[in-house]
């Protein structure tokens, strides 16, 4: 299990940090910023990790290194204020799931926070999501929503689960793919969150 500490925040004299301990064998931690995992820049880090997914692959080809090394050049440069990202890709040849943890001190009242917070996408969503409580062994009770949408004229699922743990809000969303891909998928996204947690800084 690999952890890695982000968004200090001060807590009187107990500064808080969020800590996401994930499989590095399954999971990629997408660059926040540069340095980043001991590289400087994005040339080293993308060689690096194409050679980590390519050696825990049963069948590479150098169309799929090149698609993995044109994929993660495009992703070593997203990066947003407030945000973590995580690419679950066991093997080269694997469909890949991204997932994002977006974070900000906590405020308002948590009910109506947690609720706004799932609810809000920029996606054509079909409908509503039905919230519904969940729970997580490090950041405790949240709220959950599966919204389908039409992207690129694909019927996709996203999930959106919602916490709060003094002192962040976190949103932590993933795209799941085609609706029939949820019963598979959502356990790996639960895994993922399980191994969140708000915990005070070393």
């Amino acid at each position: 299990m690999t952890h890695s500490p982000h968004a200090v925040a001060p807590r009187d004299d107990r500064p808080m940090e969020i800590l996401v301990g994930y499989d590095a064998t399954t999971w990629i931690c997408l660059p926040p910023s540069w340095p980043h995992q001991g590289h400087e820049g994005p040339r080293s880090w993308v060689a690096a990790t194409v050679r980590d997914v390519c050696t825990r692959s049963l069948v590479t080809t150098r169309a799929n290194k090149r698609w993995l090394t044109r994929m993660l050049e495009r992703l070593a440069d997203w990066q947003d204020e407030n945000e973590l990202k995580y690419l679950h890709l066991p093997s080269v040849t694997s469909e890949f799931l991204l997932l994002r943890i977006q974070y900000a001190f906590c405020e308002g009242d948590r009910d109506d926070l947690l609720r706004r917070l799932v609810l809000t996408t920029d996606l054509d969503a079909l409908e509503p999501p039905a919230l519904q409580e969940v729970t997580a062994q490090g950041l405790g009770r949240g709220l959950r929503g599966l919204m389908n949408a039409d992207v690129t004229g694909q019927l996709t699922t996203m999930v959106v689960t919602a916490f709060r743990s003094e002192p962040f809000d976190l949103r932590i969303a993933c795209e799941l793919g085609p609706p029939e891909n949820v019963p598979l998928l959502l356990p790996v996204v639960d895994d993922f969150i399980d191994g969140i947690s708000v915990v005070r800084a070393e």
